[in-house]
């Protein structure tokens, strides 16, 4: 009978009957509650930008490669839409990685033993400096204090590529000076890339949470710049040395890949433990 079922012991007066305490009305612990809902968040992070395939080759006469390790600054703003999973992310990234002058001045010499090849230095830019401006797809999945989130984002890459001046002296004396000139394309740039968030503080609805990213940058870059070329033929006589200077238009391709690793805070909106 579901009279027995819903009420117990005591039995007729004096003792009464008891009704049967409603599990199902008991307040449910916390940690019963299951996982938060799905987070936005915004964020700061600085890491490490390491050049991948032929932007870090070091061989190559050409203009290109020879990338050294550098640093990359991401400014990041991902939101959920309506409570969901997915949403939308952007992000701005700021890259910077030196030119390797002298591993490319020590190529141009083993391959070719007859000339004598010397890095121009002072007042030159050998650094590749990009700015990104990327937005995207977002996907998160919360467990407990941590979000492990996804990214697949595309957009524009703003790029100063480096200065590249070096001089040349072949066995007869003459010297020629070559410098390839700075510029400055935009190319299409894609990024993919996965991270860790930790909640680390909670205000109310403001929360404080670490991050670690991963991400891959790639873009082939387009460029067209000048480079100048000075001849000085060898003369016995210095005061009869005559320089000759030509300016030549130079074109092509040049792929940038980076393998970005870096580690921020962010304050972490919507969601919670």
């Amino acid at each position: 009978m579901s009279f027995a079922q819903d009420y117990y012991g005591g039995g007729p007066p004096p003792g009464g009957w008891r009704r049967r305490p409603n599990q199902q009305q008991q307040p449910r612990d916390k940690e019963d509650k299951g996982n938060p809902e799905p987070s936005g968040y915004s964020s700061v992070n600085f890491g490490f930008a390491n050049p991948e395939g032929a932007f870090a080759s070091p061989f190559g006469s050409g203009y290109g490669g020879y990338a050294l390790p550098g640093s990359v600054l991401h400014i990041s703003f991902a939101v959920p839409l309506g409570h969901s999973n997915f949403g939308l992310a952007f992000m701005f990234g700021s890259y910077n990685n030196e030119y390797d002058l002298n591993n490319y001045i020590n190529y141009l010499s083993n391959s070719s033993t007859s000339n004598a090849y010397g890095p121009v230095t002072e007042g030159v830019n050998n650094v590749y400096s990009e700015s990104s401006i990327l937005g995207g797809l977002f996907v998160t999945i919360p467990i407990g204090r941590l979000s492990i989130d996804g990214r697949l984002m595309a957009g524009a890459l703003l790029n100063s590529l480096p200065e590249q001046a070096y001089g040349k002296q072949d066995t007869a004396g003459n010297v020629s000076v070559y410098d390839l000139q700075t510029s400055y394309p935009t190319s299409l740039a894609f990024d993919v890339g996965i991270g860790v968030r930790c909640l680390i503080a909670k205000f109310g609805r403001r929360q404080v949470c670490a991050m670690v990213n991963v991400d891959y940058l790639y873009s082939n870059v387009s460029y067209n710049t000048t480079q100048e070329e000075d001849d000085t033929p060898y003369n016995s006589n210095p005061n009869n040395q005559v320089t000759y200077i030509y300016y030549n238009q130079v074109s092509g391709h040049l792929p940038i890949s980076l393998f970005n690793i870096t580690f921020g805070i962010g304050y972490q909106f919507g969601g919670g433990e």
